[in-house]
């Protein structure tokens, strides 16, 4: 009867939710069984067959047989019935045990996310500042224009992650491309009415990494998010996560567990297998990465001093040899760089709902 009732209330999505979280699910399981269990032994006492009295057309008879105390090593043992729906004591005993483990494992979590909560809320507002990189030129779309101004579903492909940010609680964003295009920011900027921080220009340089020293001598922030405006489907929960881990491990970065299998190569010019990683290990690193301001500064005196490239920013971190935390983001945060990724983009956007500014 009990079942059944509890069946007609799952709906797909209620199970899916449940399935994904084999904590939530096992502690559900424990509680039931101890409810279930207590509840047997309570009307027991009081008289009431209860497993009868849930189920009065076909009672479940439930029978355990147990060695008796009197029972004799090397000899046939002597055995006692329990009573007929009766469970014993140790399968109540188990069954709280493991209600009691799982629930004060929930309320472990509980206080771990409280805690990153409080790191976040530490770490927000005045305490960061952000640095879009739109100075790229994106020769792999085959565009006449930078493929960050590509528009997608109506809107530039830069404007995208940067209303992202300006729904975000940062004290300052600094916008890393070229004069000609900055009309394009403004312009947005000027459509969506004031913000709450302030908004900076600044110019690209010859590489990635001095486009973002370029914009980091732009930030008064003790902490900096480094963003790459191709990457439109950023979430504003997924800078939250970030931004926490950096303000609590000095450095953190958006990276997805890698799904296809990785193989090195013996050379650049040398295409044959040198090794295979191991994928457990292999994450495939996204933006923003954010990072302590002052220790962004020492990394790149580091690599100015040692005449170092870096292709990402928490690389310049490793350097000093300081550790990186990996957050865990989202599949859906992809890196637009050709035709196909666009249509992409775009039936992402459309799954959540988004509506085209035209």
């Amino acid at each position: 009867f009990w079942l059944k009732c509890g069946l007609e209330q799952l709906t797909l999505p209620v199970v899916l939710r449940i399935m994904r979280r084999p904590a939530r699910l096992l502690r559900i399981m424990a509680l039931a069984c101890a409810g279930l269990a207590f509840a047997n032994q309570c009307c027991r006492h009081g008289g009431i067959n209860f497993i009868q009295a849930v189920q009065p057309v076909e009672p479940l008879h439930v029978t355990h047989v147990v060695p008796a105390s009197s029972g004799k090593f090397g000899s046939t043992p002597l055995y006692q019935r329990v009573p007929e729906n009766q469970l014993p004591p140790s399968f109540v005993a188990g069954c709280l045990v493991a209600a009691f483990a799982t629930t004060r494992s929930s309320w472990s979590n509980q206080r771990n996310k409280k805690q990153r909560m409080r790191v976040a809320c530490a770490a927000s507002g005045s305490e960061v500042g952000v640095v879009l990189l739109s100075a790229g030129v994106g020769k792999r779309m085959g565009a006449s224009i930078p493929k960050q101004y590509i528009k997608l579903m109506g809107l530039e492909i830069a404007l995208h992650s940067l209303d992202t940010f300006l729904d975000c609680d940062v004290s300052e964003i600094v916008i890393v491309c070229a004069e000609e295009w900055q009309h394009i920011f403004k312009d947005h900027l000027e459509k969506r009415g004031s913000t709450k921080c302030a908004l900076k220009f600044t110019t690209g340089g010859k590489e990635r990494q001095d486009s973002v020293r370029n914009g980091l001598a732009k930030i008064t922030a003790p902490i900096v998010a480094i963003h790459d405006a191709a990457r439109p489907l950023v979430t504003k929960e997924e800078m939250e996560k970030v931004v926490a881990d950096a303000a609590e491990h000095g450095a953190a970065l958006l990276a997805v567990p890698t799904k296809a299998t990785i193989k090195q190569a013996v050379a650049v010019d040398d295409n044959f297998v040198a090794a295979t990683p191991k994928r457990k290990l292999l994450w495939e690193a996204h933006t923003p990465q954010v990072i302590r301001s002052d220790l962004l500064r020492k990394g790149f005196e580091k690599a100015e001093k040692e005449n170092l490239e870096v292709t990402d920013d928490v690389s310049l971190i490793e350097l000093l040899g300081e550790k990186v935390k990996l957050t865990e983001g989202e599949y859906t945060n992809i890196k637009v760089t050709t035709p196909e990724d666009i249509a992409v983009a775009e039936t992402i956007l459309r799954e959540r709902g988004y509506v085209s500014p035209e």
